[in-house]
């Protein structure tokens, strides 16, 4: 698992001693990986392998490592999430060079517990099984929650429609730790004070960029309080997600303190911001501008 990983990762020059993650989600989280697994240390633009490398005495969390693999088999074109008739969907294969590729390789990972078809490369295969989410070219019953954090829009997972999602949003709610629920109400709570605040840091933002750059070259948008909020809004939403991104998983539910330490910044996490907007709207029903 290790070697795909490094294997898979882009070089930052051709001696290649160091990855470069190119600052693409899939890259980024190799080069965490590799670094979270005592095999390289973070640079400004990747990681650089150690001299000595060994495996830490506490490792990551596997859930967060095989969104790894998944993630970056993916972006490599080495895994393919098909649709139920075991083509591509249109937004993939306008990806693919029709003269390149002759044939499109069939589906050789079935569809079970509700996971769609996929095609995976040889050399990927193996990774899967020692992971635990293929055995006998069908996704086990472990991989299906690990995939719902992928959530592949060709196979149409309705995750908020599972019951086990409703039992496993109570017991979000339920068990959430106080600092956390403090945080959360935080976040979903913007005042006139944080919009004037906002409004005085913008417009001294479009002052500096001015007069950097020329009045005549830096076009700025007329600033209003209610486009400040609604610039608010998204930022607070950005924070609620990191909040479930270095607190939550599904089969853990929050996080204890050494649990927040192995766990990986896994970011567009689909199942945990599906699991904050039903938070958030259970907890805050007044507040839907957080729950989108």
């Amino acid at each position: 698992m290790i070697r795909f990983i490094a294997g898979n990762l882009p070089v930052l020059d051709r001696k290649g001693e160091e990855w470069d993650h190119m600052f693409t989600t899939a890259f980024q989280f190799g080069c965490e990986a590799l670094v979270a697994l005592g095999q390289a240390e973070e640079t400004g633009r990747g990681a650089r392998p150690l001299p000595h490398p060994r495996l830490p005495g506490i490792l990551p969390r596997w859930d967060d490592i095989c969104v790894t693999v998944l993630s970056l088999a993916h972006q490599c074109g080495l895994l393919s999430y098909r649709l139920p008739d075991g083509c591509e969907s249109p937004e993939a294969s306008a990806w693919w060079d029709p003269h390149a590729v002759a044939v499109l390789p069939q589906p050789n990972i079935k569809t079970e517990h509700w996971l769609g078809p996929a095609w995976a490369a040889p050399q990927v295969l193996p990774v899967l099984r020692a992971l635990g989410l293929i055995e006998s070219g069908q996704w086990t019953a472990t991989a299906e929650t690990v995939l719902w954090r992928e959530e592949p829009p060709e196979w149409r997972l309705d995750i908020a429609a599972d019951p086990r999602f409703r039992h496993a949003l109570d017991r979000t709610v339920n068990d959430m730790p106080a600092d956390i629920r403090h945080e959360l109400a935080r976040l979903v709570t913007i005042t006139e004070a944080d919009v004037t605040e906002g409004l005085i840091r913008r417009k001294a933002h479009q002052e500096g960029l001015r007069a950097e750059h020329g009045v005549s070259r830096v076009i700025c948008l007329p600033l209003t309080r209610d486009s400040v909020r609604q610039g608010l809004i998204c930022l607070r939403i950005h924070d609620l997600d990191w909040l479930f991104f270095s607190n939550w998983r599904w089969s853990d539910g929050w996080l204890f303190p050494l649990e927040r330490k192995r766990a990986m910044e896994i970011w567009r996490d689909s199942l945990a911001i599906r699991m904050r907007r039903a938070v958030v709207a259970q907890l805050h029903p007044d507040r839907p501008e957080f729950a989108v």
